[in-house]
């Protein structure tokens, strides 16, 4: 049962990644147009403060900028974001009022984001992860062939 229920989330992943588009990277520090409104990474020090519009909802220490972002707004606008932390990542989500902000404790060197609805695959240099609700998990594959 477990091995099937392994299987099966690898098909899923690789069928999400066939279905969705990976978005680069980015260093920009801004304004980036999000669903929100405006974004502004200003630096304070060694660390970043968030913005939306001018109202400051997050600070991300790390000393250099590196985001992934979904642009599946209107408009092409910013939906969610992935950012590099010092600690780790931050889980940006702009469809919320104000935007939901969730840490992800564990520092990965991201290669590529493939968003979907409800769920982030990340592509490191660790292999293939899932982020979705507040879960990060090692997608795996199984060595056992099924006829």
């Amino acid at each position: 049962m477990i091995v099937c229920r392994r299987v099966l989330q690898v098909l899923f992943a690789a069928a999400t990644l066939v279905a969705s588009v990976a978005h680069a990277q980015s260093v920009t520090a801004g304004p980036v147009a999000t669903v929100a409104g405006a974004l502004q990474f200003v630096q304070e020090g060694s660390a970043y403060v968030a913005q939306i519009d001018g109202q400051p909802f997050d600070r991300v220490n790390n000393n250099r900028l590196r985001h992934f972002d979904d642009t599946s707004g209107a408009h092409e606008a910013v939906a969610r974001m992935l950012v590099e932390e010092g600690n780790g990542l931050v889980l940006y989500d702009f469809r919320r009022k104000p935007p939901a902000v969730e840490r992800i404790g564990r520092r990965l060197r991201i290669e590529s984001v493939y968003w979907q609805r409800d769920e982030a695959v990340l592509r490191t240099g660790e292999g293939w992860f899932r982020f979705q609700r507040g879960t990060l998990t090692k997608l795996t594959s199984s060595k056992t062939i099924y006829h």
